[in-house]
Formats: structure tokens, C-alpha cells, sequence
């Protein structure tokens, strides 16, 4: 905690409460920050915010403002983080807090109020397994699925605070070896060396899942290829060093931030030849294909669906709190649909990559089964399965389908 004007703390309640007002996801609300500490106060409070809530109970009789809920949700995260003789200092640093803010008197009276009886009732609530971070539905979801040792390990896994890895061609000086060629720990204590680099495009922040479906469509020199679903642009990069200039590379997303943010690592990384179009998938068409590239049908299609995101807890700790098992249904259907509006611009003979960064059966293989069935000629050639705990990286699925040439279009 730094004394001086308490802007990372006001700004860390600042997001906090655009979150609630339910504006963005907490990576788009993240996005334009650096990886300094106002990332990992705010992605504290998302990873433990079941064991804040379970804090607070009972010391809310009335709910407070948004300000002031999230700056005791803010003190009660330190306290986890800290030692018990600290604890008293990250109260009064609360309610300095709330006075920066322009808290009345009776706000910061009750900030300090609920904050010192949460501590003395300290010892009173035992200290919560790994089991108590997680919502209970999708800790059930997740015994079907898995076993105690793996659930164990998948809810230890997205209780750490994530390595920062880069992708560049080589190891930066400021940067570590990986066990993936390409990728690179980057020390959080050294990201300062790294900035430069990350602005002008020779590195890029990226996690090594990205490499399967990059490297399971094999795009080639020559080739049409469409990357659907590519923004903020890591596994279109990937595709355009493949193809090393030559051919025709479209990366299609819906118009917005993230749009704007996937044009600019094209043009730092000096891929401009990369033709970009702000669309959705579900109302891109054959006819504008044909505008856009003078045929209807393309080599090969990466599609990274949106998805629950339930391989990369870690890194969205706010998936936790809006993500229902009604939406994880919901989502499978979605992905259906935007794979087989997708097929029809293969050609006999091409093939697409079907990615999501979700754990789930029905995101995953129970997508690819429910296309094969209602899409003859297709046959799935090759897949993987990525699980946190077993690889160290974010998890997702990745399924190679190849539409065989027998198949007329």
C-alpha cells in the first residue's frame, strides 16, 4: 500500500464498480492497463471474492454505496493477503481511502466500523479450502467430470496468481526460457524492460495455449485463410508468420475495442498485408466472401468460439461470479451455430479449426459430435484437449475437421 494519493486503490474501486454496473468483463475492463499493482489488487479481489463475501456477512446490515462496498471488499482482500499485525494498517488505510474519495463522515465511520469487527471476528470463520473460491454448482459440474485429485488441482491452479508469457522469436534478455518454443516468462518485477518491445510489436503477451489451433490448421504460403473470432489478434499473428506474406489472410471480428486493438498488433508486428473485417461470423455471408476475395470458398478456417471460459479462470477470475450453468448450455448451442454457418465457405478438400478456452464436455467434443452428425463429408482428423494443471497453461480445446473432397458444394 503506498500513501501518497491512494489512486491505485481509487482506481482499482473505479473498475470494481463499472464491473458491478455490469459494463464489461473484467479483461476488457483491464485491457488498457499495464500489469502493475492496480491489476493484481483488482484480480485479488475477483479470485477471493466468495471468501470477502463470506467476511463481510453478517457485519451489512444496510447495503452500502457501490464506492464503499467495493472499498471494503478492496480491505478485506488485503487482509487475506497479509499478516495479522498488518491488518489494523490496511483498516486505517481504508478509511483514508474513503476520505480521498469524498466519503461523508458517516461512510467512513462505517467503513472503519465493518472493517475492525470484520477483524475481530477473524478467528471465528475457519480458513476455506481452495472448494470455498469456487461457486458450489460448478464445483459439482466439475465432479462429474473429474476426479477429487484433478478438481483439486484445477481449483489450486486458478487460485495462483498467472505467469506473464510472451511469445517473440527469441529469448528477450529480460525474459526466461519456457518448455514451449516461442514462449517466454516474462518476471513480473521486469515488465518495465519489456514495455518498448510490446509497443512496437517484436514481443507480444500471449499464452502458449494459442499455439494448438494455430498449429493445427498448418496454414501454408499461398493458402486463403480465414481467422473468425481473432481478436486481440495472437493466433492470427501466429498464422501470418506461417504464411510468411504470401497468400490471403482475413481476420474477422465484430466491430469495437477489440477490433480497433486487433488492427493495431497487426500494424506494430508489420503484418499489414492482413486483411481485416469488423463482422460478426453469423452475419458474414458467402456473398461478401466472394466480394472480399473473388471466390466463395477458402483453404482453411480458424474459429475460436466464443465460449465460458472455464480453462482460464485464472487470468478472468470474474467468471466465477457471472458465468450460470444455464449460460455453459447456451454457449454450446451458440458455438454450434457459428461452426456450421462457418463450414459453408470450405472447400472439398479444406479444413477448420474449431477453438474454445473452456473445460466443458459440451463446448468441446459434444459440439464437434453434434456437427458431425447434421454435416456429411466432414470427419474430425485431430484434437487436443488442454487442462491447466497437467500443462501449465491456460486450458481449451482445439479439433481439427477436414471436409473430404467426395462432398460437393
Amino acid at each position: 500500500m503506498k500513501n501518497q494519493d491512494f489512486s491505485e486503490w481509487k482506481e482499482a474501486i473505479g473498475l470494481l464498480c463499472q464491473w458491478g454496473r455490469g459494463h464489461a468483463h473484467l479483461d476488457d475492463l483491464l485491457e488498457r492497463h499495464d500489469l502493475g499493482n492496480l491489476r493484481w489488487l483488482v484480480m485479488e479481489v475477483f479470485r477471493n471474492w466468495l471468501l470477502i463475501e463470506g467476511r463481510l456477512a453478517g457485519h451489512l446490515r444496510r447495503k452500502p454505496r457501490p464506492q464503499a462496498h467495493n472499498l471494503l471488499r478492496l480491505g478485506v482482500g488485503e487482509c487475506l493477503n497479509r499478516d495479522v499485525e498488518e491488518r489494523p494498517k490496511v483498516v486505517h488505510y481504508s478509511v483514508e481511502v474513503a476520505r480521498s474519495l469524498g466519503l461523508s463522515k458517516s461512510e467512513c465511520g462505517f467503513v472503519n466500523a465493518v472493517l475492525r469487527n470484520v477483524l475481530r471476528n477473524w478467528d471465528k470463520i475457519e480458513e476455506q479450502s481452495s472448494l470455498a473460491t469456487h461457486p458450489s454448482w460448478l464445483v459439482k459440474r466439475w465432479r462429474k467430470q473429474f476426479d477429487e485429485a484433478q478438481l483439486e488441482k484445477l481449483l489450486d491452479w486458478n487460485q495462483r496468481i498467472p505467469e506473464l508469457v510472451l511469445r517473440a522469436e527469441s529469448c528477450p534478455d529480460y525474459a526466461e526460457e519456457s518448455r514451449w518454443e516461442g514462449f517466454y516468462y516474462l518476471p513480473k518485477k521486469r515488465f518495465a524492460e519489456a514495455e518498448a518491445d510490446l509497443r512496437s510489436g517484436k514481443t507480444y503477451m500471449q499464452d502458449p495455449f494459442t499455439r494448438h489451433p494455430a498449429e493445427l490448421l498448418g496454414a501454408r504460403p499461398g493458402e486463403r485463410i480465414l481467422d473468425l473470432c481473432a481478436a486481440p489478434g495472437g493466433k492470427t499473428l501466429m498464422l501470418a508468420q506461417a504464411m510468411q506474406g504470401n497468400g490471403m489472410l482475413i481476420a474477422l471480428d465484430k466491430p469495437g475495442k477489440r477490433m480497433d486493438r486487433l488492427r493495431e498488433n497487426l500494424d506494430r508486428s508489420g503484418h499489414e498485408w492482413v486483411s481485416t473485417v469488423a463482422d460478426r461470423v453469423e452475419s458474414f455471408s458467402k456473398a461478401k466472401l466472394q466480394e472480399i476475395t473473388g471466390v466463395e470458398h477458402v483453404d482453411g478456417i480458424l474459429i475460436d468460439v466464443p465460449c465460458s471460459n472455464t480453462g482460464v479462470i485464472q487470468k478472468r477470475p470474474d467468471v466465477k461470479l457471472r458465468l450460470t450453468d444455464a449460460s455453459i448450455e447456451k454457449h454450446a448451442d451458440q458455438q454450434l451455430e457459428l461452426l456450421s454457418h462457418a463450414a459453408a465457405w470450405v472447400r472439398p478438400g479444406g479444413r477448420m479449426v474449431y477453438s474454445t478456452c473452456s473445460l466443458e464436455h459440451e463446448e468441446n467434443l459434444g459440439v464437434i459430435d453434434r456437427f458431425l452428425e447434421s454435416h456429411a463429408g466432414w470427419e474430425l482428423t485431430k484434437s487436443v484437449m488442454s487442462y491447466p494443471w497437467e500443462c501449465q497453461h491456460d486450458g481449451g480445446g482445439a479439433f481439427l475437421l477436414t471436409l473430404l473432397n467426395s462432398d460437393k458444394k
